[in-house]
């Protein structure tokens, strides 16, 4: 990650039906432009679908960021804000990045430690460092409705994936804490020829 101070905002391009905003920020030290992205929408089993979730999120952080409506970004050009630079996007916040396999992983087998568990209402999410990057392992309990644009919780896959979470770390989700640190092995497998996935194994220890 490399901070960048007081980059001008020049331009805010709007894409997607409207649904991202692309704005474009002037780094004159380093003779570099910064795409900084608000989008709406998610990417979910490769492709972008709305969700009323992450639009609220871009609502909260043009008005704690501009003062001002996703709207009317543009009415914003000339503002100078300080800009985090990361490996594949670019921030106005200091963020964690969580990087996904690629094909090239596929039939990796590595040690590594827990390193932060979510359960953001989905699903569950391991998180663990690779190679000094971080990668995740999901255990989706939810479905996405494209005509609501809203995601909903599946009860039967949510019991199904609490009870197998619980046989797998030897521990409740409500406990997940308890194995944050502890050593896991990960095989990167691949799904339908196509999504590269991470496997934990059950650890000894669970």
């Amino acid at each position: 990650m490399d901070l960048r101070k007081d980059c001008e905002l020049v331009e805010v391009v709007y894409q997607n039906d409207n649904k991202k905003a692309v704005m474009t920020f002037l780094d004159v030290e380093n003779g570099q432009v910064l795409e900084v992205n608000f989008n709406k929408q998610i990417y979910d089993d490769g492709k972008f679908i709305d969700s009323k979730e992450k639009a609220d999120k871009v609502k909260e952080w043009c008005k704690e960021y501009f003062d001002t409506t996703f709207e009317k970004l543009s009415s914003t050009i000339g503002t100078k804000k300080d800009v985090y630079v990361y490996e594949k996007f670019n921030s106005l916040w200091k963020t964690k990045e969580t990087v996904k396999f690629t094909k090239e992983h596929v039939g990796k087998f590595f040690e590594t430690k827990i390193s932060r568990i979510v359960n953001d209402g989905r699903g569950i999410r391991i998180f663990f460092e690779f190679e000094d990057k971080e990668y995740e392992s999901k255990m989706m309990y939810s479905d996405y409705i494209q005509d609501l644009g809203k995601w909903f919780e599946n009860p039967q896959k949510k019991n199904a994936q609490y009870a197998k979470f619980k046989d797998k770390f030897g521990v409740e989700v409500d406990k997940a804490e308890d194995v944050v640190g502890k050593d896991i092995m990960v095989e990167v497998k691949i799904a339908f020829n196509k999504f590269p996935y991470a496997d934990i194994k059950k650890p000894n220890w669970a």
